[in-house]
């Protein structure tokens, strides 16, 4: 008998005002992650209980997630201020640039920029030119 799958909400623009949509950073163990939201302001959250049973569920650094905040406590001294409802997929990226509610602190093409070479920054070359440099030796060999 197949397992019963949990009934699926929609995550698409506007957000509920308890829900943020955050870019994951650094993992904190236990299940935590500090994420940033589009204001730029660093928050630590955990994965909900629901998404932490889904066994294909990979989260990492870079992802974008929508997080429910908790209600605030004065008395609490708890770093721990949301829960990670929902991974955005990149199909719900799309669907946020479409309906124009995309952030832009979050850059235009929604994709977290990758790390380059230490050898390129230092040299200052791009992509094109180092293949081009490397053509080049190749030819005087």
């Amino acid at each position: 008998m197949p397992r019963k799958q949990p009934p699926q909400q929609s995550y698409a623009p506007p957000l509920p005002q308890s829900h943020n949509l955050v870019q994951l950073g650094a993992p904190q163990g236990s299940n935590n992650f500090l994420c940033k939201d589009a204001l730029g302001e660093e928050r630590l959250v955990e994965i909900s209980k629901p998404l932490k049973r889904m066994k294909g569920l990979i989260v990492m650094r870079g992802d974008y997630a929508v997080i429910r905040l908790f209600p605030i406590v004065p008395e609490e001294n708890s770093k721990l201020v949301g829960e990670i409802v929902y991974i955005l997929e990149k199909g719900d990226v799309k669907e946020w640039k479409r309906a124009g509610e995309w952030p832009l602190s979050f850059g235009a093409d929604g994709l977290t920029p990758q790390p380059t070479d230490g050898n390129q920054e230092v040299m200052g070359l791009s992509e094109g030119e180092e293949a081009n440099e490397s053509d080049d030796r190749r030819q005087n060999e």
